[in-house]
């Protein structure tokens, strides 16, 4: 298990990360809003990543973050430095002669704060065997969209590439879209769960009402018979699998 620590008083953004890597497997992750309660938080119970804002309460980060080194070595826990402000070299040198291993600017996407802790920890990402960039995801995706004629200017348009990004990223998701894959794309975009399904299920009924149905029907051969159309997460597994291979063509 990677245990993961945030220190930040910002409760929102505390509670975006929190909502993010409760959904991971292999993930235990605690907040606190000062870093006076990290000494009892990691006594006995070390993490392995120490997500830490450049101005945490009561002293700053950087005093926290020698702190930290006193009783926490490299080797065992990696501290990312967070900051709203972006750092000037001497900030960036001080830091890392202080210990700090990575830092971040916001606001943090959680996805890439997630590749980034993998990479520090050197652990295997949930992913397939070439990771994939959203950009990559994006271009592959965008081209078959418009061979199906999805709608562009749809909200759904979006959630689905995104949403097609995350499952690629977590395929586990795709077995649980309700309880993990919606909610957590409801979180990038500031709106419900309920909504993402929404906006992509009128992106699909738009594109299955005025669209390419031959090339429709090409890549989702099992609705054929009734006419019908995928739902939302048999859309994105497909998806998931097309741009795999996809993917992988391309490397």
């Amino acid at each position: 298990m990677i245990r993961v620590v945030q220190v930040d008083s910002d409760q929102a953004f505390r509670d975006k990360v929190a909502a993010y890597f409760r959904r991971l497997d292999g993930f235990i992750y605690r907040g606190l809003d000062c870093a006076a309660d990290l000494g009892p938080a990691v006594a006995g119970n070390k993490p392995q990543v120490i997500l830490l804002d450049l101005y945490c309460q009561p002293r700053g980060g950087m005093e926290a973050l020698r702190e930290i080194r006193s009783s926490l070595k490299r080797d065992e826990t990696k501290v990312i430095m967070v900051s709203s402000t972006p750092p000037g070299e001497e900030l960036l040198a001080r830091a890392a002669e202080l210990g700090a291993d990575y830092f971040l600017l916001r606001p943090v996407d959680v996805v890439v704060l997630e590749k980034r802790i993998r990479q520090l920890l050197q652990s295997p990402v949930e992913a397939p065997a070439r990771e994939l960039s959203f950009k990559l995801v994006q271009d592959i995706c965008t081209a078959y969209f418009e061979r199906m004629g999805i709608p562009p200017h749809y909200k759904g348009y979006r959630y689905l590439i995104e949403g097609i990004y995350l499952a690629s990223l977590h395929p586990q998701w795709l077995n649980a879209v309700t309880q993990h894959l919606y909610p957590a794309l409801g979180e990038r975009f500031g709106v419900s769960g309920a909504q993402v399904e929404r906006a992509m299920r009128y992106a699909l009924e738009a594109a299955w009402a005025r669209g390419n149905l031959d090339q429709l029907y090409a890549i989702f051969p099992y609705v054929q018979a009734n006419r019908g159309k995928p739902t939302n997460s048999e859309f994105i597994s497909t998806m998931v699998n097309l741009v795999g291979l996809a993917a992988e063509g391309q490397g």
